[in-house]
């Protein structure tokens, strides 16, 4: 009796693993941010390792998935520490700066289609306090950001990683007495390219003062509070949350290029388990 119960509980287990799909339980990392964390999830939808519930979209979250056929563990961190986790999980998907800034932007396994829901929503944006839109030093450097130097200097130096928005071409205003901007910004790919930026806003009296931070919150606090005239480190979803969620008053100047979220290798270094 006591082995056919034995057999029976085996047998059991064997039903239930094969519910889910056999189980792999793999560890897929993802940031734990509302925005980018639906980003996330519908990217690995995108490559059938999850089924999402219908219509959730840009909304999804960890409780909105339908199916895990393959039962991998959803592991949610902040965003800036998942390339240095990647280590002790089997796959993340990853933010477009920090893989750059990581130096692992060529191990990338998949990106989200250049035509995806994400695609179109997620540029990353030139912020500043509401009211400070107009000012010439600001219109100054969204133009040069804009520029066709610049965004052909984008497209060619991060092989994908960074993808710019398009050239402008936008009028920089007349500035006639020196004046100097700081600009909040991610070390990669962001700062980098506003060092590029730099001698060439010089050139129209305006110096390009960089304070490069290594999170998402600290860059807008500083642009509510006057400590910084703009960031540019995030898109618009994230700052319309931010906002809402900290009462501070920051607008977007102007899209300047997308960063497709990528999956990348881990433990497991390809996607062949997903049939």
């Amino acid at each position: 009796m006591k082995k056919v119960l034995t057999l029976v509980l085996a047998l059991a287990l064997l039903l239930a693993l094969a519910g889910c799909g056999g189980g792999t339980g793999y560890k897929i990392g993802i940031p734990a941010d509302a925005t980018n964390g639906a980003r996330a999830l519908l990217l690995l939808e995108a490559q059938g390792i999850l089924t999402m519930k219908e219509g959730v979209g840009l909304a999804a979250t960890e409780q909105d998935i339908a199916e895990n056929p393959y039962n991998v563990e959803i592991v949610a961190m902040e965003a800036a520490n998942l390339p240095a986790s990647l280590p002790d999980l089997d796959l993340a998907v990853i933010n477009g700066n920090y893989a750059s800034g990581a130096g692992i932007g060529d191990s990338v396994l998949v990106t989200e289609d250049a035509e995806s829901v994400a695609a179109q929503t997620y540029g990353n944006i030139l912020a500043v306090k509401e009211g400070r839109e107009n000012e010439p030093a600001i219109q100054a450097l969204l133009a040069v950001l804009m520029s066709k130097d610049v965004q052909d200097w984008i497209a060619a130096n991060y092989n994908g990683i960074v993808m710019p928005m398009g050239a402008q071409d936008l009028t920089i205003p007349p500035i006639s007495s020196p004046v100097t901007i700081k600009v909040g910004a991610s070390p990669s790919p962001h700062a980098e390219i506003l060092e590029y930026v730099k001698p060439i806003l010089g050139q129209h009296n305006v110096t390009l003062d960089i304070v490069e931070f290594d999170d998402y919150v600290m860059p807008n606090t500083g642009v509510e509070d006057g400590s910084l005239d703009a960031n540019y480190f995030q898109h618009q979803p994230y700052l319309d949350d931010f906002n809402a969620e900290q009462g501070t008053h920051i607008a977007s100047v102007g899209v300047v290029h997308y960063e497709p979220m990528g999956l990348y290798p881990g433990k497991t270094d390809s996607l062949d388990f997903v049939k």
